[in-house]
């Protein structure tokens, strides 16, 4: 693009201001884009008015057009060797439509008919274009925040979790498997390993495994949520949970639960 002249721009950041010549300088007529900006944003040479304004816009807007193609071609983002892209299409019509201006027609209306073809075609792609350029850059950060960003957000608090999700799935298989303590129901199992687990919480709550938590507070439920075994009950008499706690503790004692959730 030629003459670019960047002015301050309120609320717009240095980056921001950056993109926008970046975007500019990526598309075949960035003019068409700042009648709809704020003259005071940016100013340069209109040099696609000066071709409408001549006696002979329209060969002059195809001369325009193919030098800023032909610059665009050394891009390889926007000219790669075997990808298919607007800016192609651009540069292929503009070819066409030279040729067909410079052939021999026995029908004035084929001619005409072929140039309008040609015409249409090359201000088709050449939006689509310029449009894409404008609004990629857009597109990117709308998925990197929408989608991204959060998938990330929510991968790095699944993993600050993980070492208690295991612990609770280790305590739980201790109890399961031990056949001293007799039947019991899940929801033994889970106050137990939530009574334990509380009675530490309550010491340790910088643990970054709790951060995830309100007040850094574990909650039953999530211990509920952990324990994938099936329920252990019977119509015997079944030990209390202060009786699985004390079974826990003969395993786990304060010093190897911080090891493990560290």
């Amino acid at each position: 693009m030629a003459n670019t002249k960047v002015t301050p721009m309120a609320g717009v950041t240095s980056n921001g201001k950056k993109q926008l010549i970046e975007n500019l300088n990526r598309m075949v007529l960035p003019e068409m884009l700042l009648n709809r900006l704020n003259r005071d944003i940016l100013q340069q040479r209109n040099e696609l008015q000066t071709v409408l304004d001549s006696l002979l816009s329209g060969q002059e807007f195809l001369k325009l057009l193919r030098q800023r193609t032909d610059n665009l071609k050394t891009n390889n983002d926007l000219f790669p060797d075997d990808e298919h892209t607007m800016l192609k299409e651009v540069d292929n019509e503009i070819n066409i439509i030279s040729n067909t201006l410079s052939s021999s027609y026995n029908s004035l209306d084929l001619l005409i008919s072929d140039v309008l073809t040609s015409a249409l075609l090359i201000g088709y792609h050449t939006g689509a274009h310029d449009m894409k350029i404008n609004l990629e850059k857009h597109a990117e950060n709308g998925f990197q925040k929408s989608v991204l960003d959060p998938q990330k957000g929510g991968n790095i608090k699944a993993g600050k979790v993980e070492p208690l999700k295991n612990l609770i799935n280790e305590m739980a298989c201790f109890l399961y498997t031990n056949n001293c303590i007799g039947k019991f129901t899940k929801e033994n199992a889970t106050a137990s390993i939530f009574q334990l687990l509380y009675e530490f919480n309550i010491n340790n709550k910088s643990l970054e495994c709790f951060s995830t938590f309100t007040n850094n507070e574990i909650k039953e439920r999530f211990v509920n949520q952990q324990i994938k075994h099936k329920q252990k009950s019977s119509s015997l008499r079944q030990p209390s949970v202060s009786k699985l706690v004390e079974v826990l503790k003969t395993e786990y004692n304060q010093t190897k639960i911080k090891k493990k959730l560290k």
